[in-house]
């Protein structure tokens, strides 16, 4: 039950995120905006009236405005210190997985690896490396290849392979996409985050 709070939580603080640059959007509007149903827009609404953290003011016969009451914008805050927290709990967590399956790297004796994929997978990555030592050498991403990040420009599979650069940490979490890049890439030593 917890996770459906959690997730309700998150829904009408981006409502009242929006609602609060804009008194004025349409319930479809919202909808569109938020990723989620009408049917659900129209409920948080009306539990928000209920729970005083919006006002409904009319305009016209067809238009109202959303007005955000003092106690919503408290509420507004609680809900976003809640997400910070969760986003700080998530990383710590990610943090602690990534280095569960790298550390094995630095027991070995590996001092320089590559990541492959750029993302907030492999930017948790690059502070783990940091942390346990292990040089980083190359940076692998096709789509993104040319371009910098954290001060290494980002090369291609092709490019990597005729470097023979060694051991590659594949950065995701997402095991089809894994298996499918080991598979295409038989002759690379590839770390997987996850089994």
């Amino acid at each position: 039950m917890r996770e459906e709070t959690g997730n309700l939580d998150v829904r009408e603080l981006e409502i009242l995120e929006r609602l609060e640059g804009n008194g004025h959007l349409t319930q479809r509007e919202l909808s569109r905006e938020v990723g989620i149903a009408l049917g659900l827009v129209n409920h948080l609404l009306k539990k928000m009236v209920k729970k005083g953290w919006i006002k409904i003011k009319n305009i016209d016969s067809k238009k109202i405005r959303y007005l955000i009451t003092p106690e919503g914008a408290k509420e507004k805050s609680s809900l976003l210190y809640k997400r910070v927290e969760s986003t700080i709990h998530f990383y710590l967590e990610a943090k602690r997985v990534i280095r569960d399956r790298v550390i094995h790297l630095k027991n070995d004796g590996i001092e320089d690896v590559s990541i492959y994929g750029i993302n907030h997978i492999s930017e948790v990555l690059f502070i783990v490396l940091k942390e346990l030592g292990l040089e980083l050498t190359c940076v692998v991403d096709e789509n993104k290849e040319g371009k910098e990040w954290f001060g290494y420009k980002v090369i291609g599979m092709e490019q990597f392979v005729k470097s023979n650069t060694g051991v590659l940490i594949f950065a995701s979490f997402d095991k089809e996409t894994i298996d499918g890049f080991c598979k295409e890439q038989e002759n690379v030593k590839v770390v997987a985050l996850r089994e």
